[in-house]
């Protein structure tokens, strides 16, 4: 019970959040996000939650704008709070390692904004900040392979899932770098952190009220499935997407050929 009461709390501020950023809605109309736009909506993960989301991290950028907090400083805490979360979900403690990992979200969200505010872009933090990401994303994925290691099925789903999110982050990266187009597609980074978040909030209710036996947190595997199917799928299309875009720009440089003379005799 002492791990479910930090999924019952993250399930209650959840809930007066979406009431509260409703009633803003309705009176203020809605705010697009420069981030939101750039990432895009998926068919997992509507483009109003991640708005919701967004309007909530701002009060926490300005509390470490105010205090000169710089944006490398945020990725490192975001790092280390990644850690605890990987350590444990490791352990069967879902709802603390939701919290923890939502904590750490939220951090990577804030620390673009707490650079952009303040002009303190750079290429070392926007490398750091990315390669966090992926460190982050592993720990929690690894924390849940230690945690199913006593089942080789359960083991092999969660290194699918390491597999899929990284192939999905790289089909990204190898876009921006071939100044293309990132292909769009569903279980982009968003996704499947608002996926593993949820998914450790309920696998927490699971084990305090019915598999407290073996502690599974059969929410989780649920979850772990759907990223380790979807993700690859995604990837895989988005490197088809990513091969075609590469095909059609170097179509585009060819000169064209000239055209035939007709000689008359």
């Amino acid at each position: 019970m002492f791990d479910a009461i930090f999924s019952i709390t993250l399930f209650s501020i959840l809930f007066i959040t979406i009431i509260t950023f409703s009633i803003k809605t309705f009176l203020n109309g809605r705010e697009s996000y420069e981030r939101v736009e750039k990432q895009g909506s998926s068919a997992l993960v509507s483009k109003s939650f991640m708005e919701m989301g967004y309007w909530l991290f701002i009060p926490v950028a300005n509390f470490f704008i105010h205090r000169n907090i710089s944006p490398n400083q945020i990725s490192f805490i975001s790092l280390g709070l990644g850690l605890l979360a990987g350590i444990t979900v490791a352990f069967g403690l879902f709802g603390l390692a939701a919290t923890f990992f939502l904590l750490s979200t939220m951090l990577d969200v804030v620390d673009g904004r707490v650079a952009k505010e303040t002009n303190n872009m750079n290429p070392t933090g926007i490398i750091l900040d990315s390669s966090i990401d992926r460190y982050v994303d592993f720990f929690f994925l690894a924390g849940l392979v230690f945690l199913y290691r006593d089942s080789t099925l359960l083991m092999l789903i969660g290194l699918m899932a390491i597999l899929g999110s990284f192939m999905v982050s790289y089909s990204t990266a190898k876009a921006e770098a071939m100044h293309v187009t990132p292909p769009r597609g569903s279980m982009k980074r968003s996704d499947r952190l608002i996926y593993l978040i949820f998914g450790a909030c309920f696998s927490s209710l699971s084990v305090a009220f019915y598999d407290s036996d073996n502690g599974t947190g059969y929410p989780m595997v649920l979850v772990l499935s759907i990223i380790a199917i979807l993700a690859n799928y995604s990837a895989v299309q988005r490197l088809k997407s990513l091969a075609e875009q590469l095909e059609l720009k170097k179509r585009e440089k060819e000169p064209e050929d000239e055209p035939a003379q007709i000689i008359n005799t």
